[in-house]
C-alpha cells in the first residue's frame, strides 16, 4: 500500500458510540493512515472507520463490543473534526464537521448489512447538512458541497484538483490518490487508461477530508473522476 499523506500530529476527535449497551464516549484518533479508539476498555484500529478492528483480547466486561470478522458492527459512531472552508466573505477559516457513521449487523452474504454516513457542517452562518445517509464518504462530501451557500467551498482532498480515485475501486475513505508532486501530468488525465498510466507516480494516498498547502480548487471534468 502506498505511504498515507496527512497531519504532522494525530488528531484528537471528540466521539460518541451507540450500541446495544448504550451510550459510550470516548475519542477517535487519526493519524492520517490509521484511525484507532477505545470503547469499554477494547482497543480499536483500522485504516478505515468503517473496519475498525479489534486489538488483542477482548477486554472483561458485561458489555462486550458486537463484532463482525474482527470489525465493530452493530452500532453508531458519531465525532466532530475540524475541516476547511473557504467563505465569501471571510475567506479560508476552520469549522466544525460533525459525522455520523452507522455500521449494521452481521448480513448473511458475508457483511453488515448497513453501512451509511450522515454529515453536519456547522458554518458561522448555520448548519448545513446531508440530506440521506450514503455509504461513502466521497458520496456523503460531494452532497454537502451540493449544499454550500452560495460562495462557500470546501477546501480538502475531495474538492482537490490532484486527487482521484483507483477504477478499480475504493473504501469509505482514505484510499484517494494525491497528484500534487506529478500536477503537470496529471492535468492531462482524461480516462481510465491514462489514470492506471500515472497510478504509480502517486505521491501517496489521502482522507478525502484532509487538506494541504498544495490544494487548488477542482474544476468541473478534470481528471478520471471528473
Amino acid at each position: 500500500m502506498s505511504e498515507a499523506l496527512g497531519y504532522a500530529s494525530p488528531q484528537h476527535y471528540p466521539a460518541v458510540v451507540t450500541d446495544r449497551w448504550g451510550r459510550f464516549e470516548t475519542t477517535l484518533v487519526n493519524n492520517g493512515g490509521t484511525f484507532t479508539m477505545v470503547l469499554r476498555g477494547n482497543r480499536f484500529a483500522g485504516t478505515s472507520v468503517d473496519s475498525l478492528e479489534l486489538i488483542g483480547a477482548p477486554a472483561e466486561t458485561n458489555e462486550p463490543p458486537a463484532l463482525h470478522h474482527g470489525d465493530l458492527c452493530s452500532c453508531s459512531i458519531e465525532w466532530r473534526m475540524p475541516v476547511e472552508v473557504s467563505l465569501a466573505d471571510t475567506g479560508p477559516m476552520s469549522v466544525p464537521l460533525t459525522v455520523r457513521l452507522v455500521l449494521g449487523d452481521p448480513a448473511l452474504n458475508n457483511s453488515i448489512d448497513l453501512t451509511g454516513v450522515t454529515l453536519q457542517l456547522h458554518l458561522p452562518t448555520g448548519v448545513v447538512e446531508t440530506t440521506a445517509p450514503q455509504g461513502w464518504m466521497e458520496n456523503a462530501l460531494t452532497d454537502l458541497q451540493h449544499r454550500l451557500p452560495d460562495g462557500t467551498r470546501l477546501l480538502a482532498c475531495i474538492s482537490c484538483a490532484f486527487s482521484d480515485y483507483n477504477p478499480a475501486g475504493s473504501g469509505f475513505i482514505g484510499s484517494m490518490a494525491c497528484f500534487r508532486d506529478s500536477k503537470d501530468a496529471y492535468r492531462a488525465v482524461t480516462s481510465k487508461r491514462d489514470i492506471f498510466a500515472l497510478w504509480d507516480k502517486k505521491s501517496g494516498l489521502v482522507q478525502e477530508t484532509f487538506h494541504c498547502p498544495d490544494f487548488e480548487q477542482r474544476q468541473p471534468g478534470t481528471g478520471y473522476r471528473g
